[in-house]
């Protein structure tokens, strides 16, 4: 016997709400969907295989900053055991303007490059006096992934690509340690620590207690303190890998991946690395705000 199948008719409202569904997901569709992009350009470095629709000058410039953090990176993390030096190039994107990236990856809210499936996607920008900090800070991701073979807490992935890309370049190398006011987060630096009290600004809220900064559990919502966040974690980072005592057990602390554990057996109790560390959020403003001749020149600290 065969069998047919009878299909019924739908209703009036089925229609509609399949209509309705159908223009959800083509607007769903249209706005986070990637878009077609076709390089006009590669280029290959020591480390990189670079694709871009930018100038031939401004992928030499890139390519020459991205090598020179691969080699501040390298010198300050060889020693770790899943380093790899030995590797397949790593693959970067470079739009050539602001409007192509976004053009090209839509729904990408407040980003200004991203790193993702072994891709780092930037643009270049000649309107930026620094055209290449967000591109450092998703290479730094990269490099934390692809070379160092490591899945860190946030604040360390974040405040360590922060601590890399706020770096000045200096004599034909990243000056890590050293501080950019050319980038982001420094020029919110007047966000944090209103006041000179820690109390205080943990009650005002203008500092997030370092163990929720640390565990990611506790805080303010992100969405809503976003620029307060990434400067916890740059500044947090900056101490550390910083600080004449601190700075000798960093690396140890990037390999363990800087859970709260790991944090107050190599570096102390969170309580009292967060006064610590307020001091020198307190010391990095008045440096930025012009109080330290040698950090307008050199971008680093007085002693």
């Amino acid at each position: 016997m065969v069998w047919k199948a009878r299909l019924r008719k739908l209703t009036g409202r089925e229609v509609r709400f399949l209509c309705m569904l159908g223009v959800v997901l083509a607007v769903a569709a249209w706005k986070f969907l990637p878009r077609p992009w076709k390089p006009t350009i590669a280029v290959a470095t020591a480390h990189y295989q670079i694709t871009s629709t930018a100038n031939s000058n401004s992928v030499a410039e890139i390519g020459a900053v991205i090598e020179l953090l691969y080699s501040a990176y390298s010198n300050k993390f060889a020693s770790v055991a899943t380093y790899t030096p030995n590797h397949s190039l790593l693959r970067l994107r470079l739009y050539k303007s602001r409007d192509e990236f976004r053009r090209v990856n839509p729904g990408m809210g407040w980003a200004e490059a991203f790193y993702s499936r072994g891709l780092c996607h930037a643009y270049y920008s000649d309107k930026e006096i620094n055209p290449y900090h967000w591109m450092l800070h998703e290479g730094v991701r990269q490099l934390n992934r692809e070379v160092a073979h490591l899945d860190l807490q946030k604040w360390l992935d974040e405040g360590l690509a922060e601590y890399f890309a706020c770096s000045r370049m200096r004599s034909n190398q990243l000056a890590v340690g050293t501080v950019d006011l050319n980038t982001y987060p420094v020029w919110w630096l007047d966000e944090i620590a209103k006041t000179p009290n820690l109390q205080t600004n943990l009650a005002n809220g203008t500092v997030i207690p370092l163990r929720a900064i640390i565990t990611g559990k506790g805080g303010p919502n992100i969405d809503k303190e976003f620029n307060l966040y990434y400067l916890h974690w740059w500044t947090l980072t900056h101490f550390v890998f910083e600080h004449p005592v601190y700075s000798k057990h960093a690396v140890a602390l990037f390999e363990r991946g800087g859970d709260l554990k790991a944090f107050e057996e190599l570096i102390g109790p969170v309580e009292k690395i967060q006064a610590e560390w307020h001091e020198h959020v307190c010391r990095l403003k008045s440096a930025v705000n012009g109080n330290d001749r040698q950090f307008l020149k050199t971008g680093r600290l007085s002693k």
